[in-house]
């Protein structure tokens, strides 16, 4: 596994900035976490209702598309719509709060950041690799994932 979090680490850092929609806290950045997320899933929702916690905490959450039905689906319309948008945050926070966003389509990094979810092991949604590389399958509340954060 310690193997394994080194690759993840690895991979995780050559994923640029730009290609991921971040939510950054107001303050010092103390650490952050990758979550590679579906607009559609509840339990990404939920966690997403939750990051103003993590911000509060100092912890930067780095968004990465991983819609679970697939690339060419509907999901996969959405989540390109918001890596598109002008305004990206914004069209996430109403993508997980089940509002609308304007269709837009663009050069995105969606395949690529679903083909690297699938390489590192990722198979469902919400999937968050902390700094360190480990890998966490599944819903965990902002109470959890702070302490794990900030070790």
């Amino acid at each position: 596994e310690n193997r394994r979090n080194s690759e993840r680490q690895s991979l995780m850092s050559q994923v640029a900035d730009k290609d991921m929609i971040i939510f950054s806290p107001e303050g010092k950045t103390k650490g952050a976490v990758y979550v590679f997320t579906d607009v559609d899933c509840g339990f990404c929702q939920k966690l997403h209702q939750e990051v103003p916690q993590l911000n509060a905490a100092g912890i930067e959450v780095r968004y990465l598309a991983y819609p679970r039905a697939g690339l060419g689906t509907p999901t996969y319309d959405k989540m390109a719509s918001a890596w598109c948008a002008d305004d990206r945050n914004a069209a996430m926070d109403a993508l997980k709060s089940g509002g609308f966003v304007t269709p837009k389509k663009c050069d995105n990094p969606i395949a690529a950041q679903y083909q690297l979810g699938a390489a590192m092991g990722v198979t469902g949604t919400p999937a968050i690799v902390l700094e360190n590389g480990s890998l966490i399958p599944g819903y965990n509340p902002a109470a959890q994932l702070i302490p794990m954060v900030l070790r």
